[in-house]
């Protein structure tokens, strides 16, 4: 199986670019939700500025993540993530926070992960070491960026202690002996032995229809999963999260009337991709896959705003389930229609050779 797969595994951009969206969302969406929950880096800086020690699972997360990823997601989303928790909790911005976490991201993210790196145990070491230096490194920046932003606020000994000294206990604490231990287990579990985990729960495609599915790789194991309904679930996912946000930023709930709007557009394009490879019309492709049901996510979230609409919803949903058994039946039987002119062609053929 594992030959007929590496044989087979499409080579397109629209898997990378997927994927990355499929990281950076990852990211920004666990520091977001998980400042909420525990505080975000900032957060014992901005809201208590007196000396204190705490254990930080957004740091530890971060890191970890930014260390897996690479620099390009350590910068991006550590800045992006940042930014959109303090506009959902704070209503403010501080833009040397916003910094501060994404020199933070782009720095661990340098000594990136790679497949066997911490089987070794020096490169365990290494990244101890990295962590350490970074973590000194990132104490003197926040004093300096402390200084530039707020010039003449704190005097040079509350800088160093409030902020700067607090920063390296904090990262002591959640990251310099943690993550490294961390990618050693990562590696170990994932990166062992090369493996394709290909089950029809995730995938509800055989080996021979491998080019309907999408794999996400941890370390060398590849775990595949069906294009749609990845496509569906980041949607749903990323859609959920964006309207959580404008709530919070906004202090207002989404309109119900453009929800259902969009419930009713939304589905669309991917029965059409999915009811014209039906009819066999055409096939369709991973790249029509994932867009569409990343579509069709996004409407799957909405329809919880259309409460109101209840009626319309359910005549709505009745409506496209009826158009779905439509093209399943019509699909069905356009596929005997050919297989028994194939089984007509075939005995034509044995009769003429006698």
């Amino acid at each position: 199986m594992k030959d007929s797969i590496q044989n087979n595994e499409p080579k397109n951009y629209l898997r990378a670019i997927f994927l990355n969206l499929f990281i950076s969302a990852f990211i920004i969406i666990t520091y977001v939700y998980v400042s909420e929950a525990f505080g975000s880096i900032s957060t014992i800086f901005i809201k208590n500025q007196d000396f204190s020690i705490h254990f930080s699972i957004t740091l530890l997360l971060f890191t970890f993540f930014s260390v897996l990823a690479g620099s390009f997601h350590g910068l991006f989303d550590g800045f992006i993530s940042e930014l959109l928790f303090q506009l959902a909790v704070y209503h403010s911005i501080y833009y040397e926070w916003c910094i501060l976490v994404a020199i933070l991201g782009l720095l661990v993210g340098i000594y990136k992960y790679k497949p066997l790196k911490y089987h070794e145990a020096m490169k365990v070491y290494y990244s101890f070491l990295a962590l350490i230096i970074i973590s000194f490194a990132l104490m003197g920046i926040i004093i300096l960026f402390q200084n530039v932003f707020y010039p003449g606020q704190f005097s040079l000994e509350t800088l160093i202690i409030n902020y700067g000294f607090r920063f390296l206990v904090q990262a002591l604490l959640s990251i310099v002996f943690l993550v490294p231990i961390l990618l050693f287990l990562y590696d170990r579990i994932f990166a062992t032995e090369e493996k394709h985990l290909y089950y029809m729960l995730l995938t509800h495609h055989p080996i021979s229809a491998f080019d309907h599915t999408f794999f996400l790789t941890f370390g060398r194991t590849k775990v595949y999963l069906c294009s749609r309904c990845s496509g569906v679930i980041t949607g749903g996912v990323i859609a959920l999260f964006l309207t959580h946000l404008l709530e919070k930023i906004y202090n207002t709930e989404f309109s119900g009337e453009i929800a259902l709007l969009l419930c009713v557009i939304f589905p669309i394009p991917g029965l059409i991709d999915w009811g014209t490879q039906r009819l066999l019309l055409r096939k369709s492709t991973t790249e029509s896959r994932l867009l569409t049901g990343f579509i069709i996510g996004n409407a799957l979230h909405f329809m919880s705003f259309t409460y109101k609409y209840y009626l319309f919803t359910f005549l709505l949903l009745f409506t496209y389930f009826t158009v779905f058994g439509l093209l399943v039946y019509f699909g069905h039987k356009k596929e005997m229609k050919l297989l028994r002119s194939e089984l007509n062609g075939l005995s034509s053929k044995e009769e003429n050779g006698r």
